[in-house]
């Protein structure tokens, strides 16, 4: 195994501002979306909501990427996923307007952390009254076999795909009024702009070829860049690089070489999203529903994963590298650093180092330990005793009943639904 994961001690890397856009980001920490499914029936954000974005502001982190968003009923990966709206997008201007108060209380009126909001729809991860209900781009026999269906079940019509472009414009609008910084036009982790990436085998105007693929992602990009109520709005993208399937059922591969990454189309990709004008990348791989430690490495949990957790860590390091060294005037921002607990900090200021990312991104660190960038940019250090331990129960939550949250370091909220989940035989 090349090993690319680099050490340095120099923890004031985190400490320098980035720059995107007008934007200032005041420091090189990103806290990375977890969907929490806590939303009400109408898909606003409720106390539990609040809860956790309050805490990730007084933690420290320069970027605040909001989970996924719906942008629409029936693209919701559950009833409890957030969901914004013409009737709604005030619930979601308080949100934003609580995390940058938060933050400025913590750290100073000068203090103005960045702020982005993934727009989405779950595609084959839907769920409408709890139950799946996937809207499929593309037959992928390994997760329809998860799902329970089979080759008669019919895959998203061009004509429903066609309609989503207006969807997530106005997803973006609304965002905007709601005052966030940017959008986050969410393509990863198996979700319906994800799977279109791999459609090799859909017929249309959305399937076979790389332009055919990416057709409705950068539609959608380029619609956002020339809509005036959007004008001002850092367009970013949560982005797959490699889901962890062969060819013709993954992206990120190449025919005749299996699980082997092939970065010459998220490459050809990613330049063709930087020439229609998004300054901010965020990338990921896998799928936490069929293959969590991809992006999530762990090892602890029922579920053995089929190879060292230090593997996972070095391919999303080593390949997020390989994306930033080949784009060096684009921020991307990098993944795999939770697993390393309190040597973190250290792992993250070796990839600032060595130009492997320009921000570093914590996920589930963000929720077991809200706290964690402060340690890092005023202790010098990442406390053992409150570190996520990645047991992946956060992941399995998700997965399975909508809702996230670390059931070890936030025990009095979330230890009860979990412990609801398991008696409940789900």
């Amino acid at each position: 195994m090349q090993f690319d994961i680099k050490f340095s001690e120099d923890l004031s890397l985190y400490r320098e501002e980035v720059k995107i856009g007008h934007h200032v980001i005041p420091n090189a920490i990103a806290s990375h979306p977890m969907e929490g499914g806590d939303a009400d029936e109408k898909g606003s954000p409720t106390d539990m909501t609040f809860r956790k974005y309050k805490r990730i502001a007084k933690g420290g982190a320069g970027l605040i990427w909001v989970e996924a968003v719906s942008i629409c009923k029936d693209g919701r990966s559950n009833d409890k996923q957030l969901w914004i709206t013409e009737d709604n997008w005030r619930d979601f201007k308080a949100l934003n307007d609580i995390i940058k108060k938060s933050a400025k209380e913590e750290f100073g009126e000068d203090y103005h952390p960045m702020t982005i909001i993934q727009i989405n729809h779950a595609g084959r991860y839907c769920k409408v009254k709890g139950k799946p209900s996937p809207i499929i781009a593309t037959h992928k026999k390994n997760l329809d076999e998860r799902l329970g269906i089979d080759e008669s079940y019919p895959v998203v019509t061009d004509e429903y795909l066609d309609s989503l472009k207006e969807k997530y414009v106005q997803a973006a609008r609304l965002s905007k009024k709601a005052g966030f910084d940017g959008v986050d036009i969410k393509a990863c982790h198996g979700y319906l702009l994800s799977e279109l990436l791999s459609a090799y085998e859909r017929k249309g105007k959305y399937g076979g070829s790389f332009e055919n693929r990416t057709r409705l992602m950068m539609d959608i990009v380029e619609a956002i860049k020339k809509d005036a109520a959007c004008e001002g709005l850092v367009i970013s993208s949560r982005l797959n690089i490699y889901d962890g399937l062969p060819y013709p059922q993954g992206w990120g591969v190449s025919e005749g070489k299996g699980l082997e990454v092939d970065l010459t189309e998220p490459k050809k990709l990613v330049k063709s999203l930087i020439c229609k004008g998004v300054q901010l990348i965020s990338l990921t791989m896998g799928n936490p529903y069929a293959f969590p430690h991809i992006n999530k490495p762990f090892d602890l949990g029922n579920y053995i994963p089929p190879e060292n957790a230090l593997h996972s860590c070095n391919r999303l390091i080593r390949e997020v590298g390989n994306m930033q060294k080949s784009f060096p005037e684009t921020v991307f921002v990098g993944l795999g650093y939770s697993w390393f607990r309190d040597l973190a900090p250290y792992v993250g200021a070796g990839s600032l180092k060595h130009g492997l990312c320009k921000i570093i991104g914590f996920g589930r660190e963000s929720i077991a330990y809200p706290d964690f960038a402060r340690d890092i940019l005023e202790n010098q250090e990442m406390k053992r005793s409150s570190v996520c331990i990645s047991c992946s129960k956060c992941s399995e939550m998700k997965s399975k009943i909508g809702t996230c949250g670390c059931v070890i370091r936030d025990a009095a909220v979330y230890l009860p639904i979990y412990k609801e989940m398991k008696a409940s035989g789900v």
